[in-house]
């Protein structure tokens, strides 16, 4: 069975060197003469059980006759191996595309391959939550649907922060979708270390909150975030354009933000999302189970639903 890590091994190669090819045509012709029950003719089953007990030889005799005498009994547990980690890696890959997450729609901040090729679509912070984790409440922040809900979701949203702003479609979607079966409540985690002045956007958006505008001024700093973060323009004289536009009172918005009035708000908020082990933005909490970064729609509604029918 040597010869099915060999197919998987030189099949690789294969396709990085024309020089392994040869080995890879060997090893398919020994695994389809043992599939039909007959010996390998190419004798490399032979000579791989030799090159590896004459490795093992150099350091320990007595482990390489054991080896030697149980050699198809060793052979069968890596290929067992194998096929476990091609079934492993599959699922993963299958999860990813669904979920854009390898264990399923939950982050359970495990290693996956997939995250490390493409990237982690979220704005990291640089902290570590001590002591155990707090499970976040939807405080006094604003928020869309019944107080009531069966499930509560809790974004910690930089406004500064693209990947906050590429999920703001998708939980538009969910809410379309789900109306009053669902509460949606936005709590500020801006990330200053990274990003311009990103804790000016959210007292901001508090200022709004005051005169009821919250969520048009919340959209429009996600909509216009190139041009606040860019550099195009100063940061304050757009979010004073942005509260023209919204048609607040200016007198009263440039007074909040003059006096920062919301500062402990925004920073009551951030502490609560390091409580809670949030670490990047966006993150979700969903009944108090966790997505990281704008993940796949699917992978919101498969939490979703299932709280639906708890």
């Amino acid at each position: 069975m040597i010869c099915i890590i060999a197919l998987v091994v030189f099949g690789i190669l294969a396709i990085f060197s024309a020089s392994h090819r040869p080995l890879a045509k060997e090893a398919f012709e020994c695994v389809f003469l043992r599939l039909t029950l007959r010996k390998c003719r190419t004798g490399l089953d032979v000579r791989l059980k030799s090159q590896i007990v004459g490795s093992i030889m150099g350091k320990s005799p007595t482990t390489a006759k054991f080896v030697y005498k149980h050699f198809e009994i060793f052979s069968w547990a890596l290929v067992i191996l194998t096929v476990l980690s091609l079934a492993y890696t599959a699922y993963g890959g299958y999860n990813y595309y669904l979920y854009g997450n390898c264990y399923g729609p939950e982050d359970t901040g495990g290693f996956c391959i997939y995250n490390a090729l493409n990237g982690e679509s979220v704005t990291e912070l640089q902290t570590q939550t001590e002591g155990e984790l707090e499970k976040p409440t939807p405080d006094t922040d604003p928020s869309i649907g019944p107080v009531d809900a069966k499930v509560t979701i809790i974004e910690f949203g930089c406004y500064s922060c693209p990947y906050s702003r590429q999920a703001q479609p998708i939980v538009q979607k969910l809410l379309d979708k789900y109306q009053n079966k669902i509460r949606f409540v936005y709590r500020d985690f801006p990330i200053d270390d990274i990003h311009k002045m990103a804790t000016l956007h959210s007292e901001a958006a508090n200022c709004a909150l005051e005169q009821n505008k919250f969520w048009e001024y919340h959209d429009k700093l996600f909509t216009t975030q190139e041009v606040c973060t860019g550099g195009e323009e100063d940061p304050l004289v757009h979010i004073m354009k942005i509260a023209k536009e919204t048609g607040l009172d200016m007198t009263q918005f440039s007074e909040c933000l003059k006096t920062r009035k919301y500062k402990e708000e925004v920073e009551n908020d951030f502490q609560d999302g390091i409580k809670a082990g949030v670490h990047g933005t966006p993150t979700f909490f969903i009944n108090g189970r966790t997505i990281i970064g704008p993940k796949p729609i699917l992978a919101f509604e498969k939490i979703i639903d299932e709280e639906l029918k708890k």
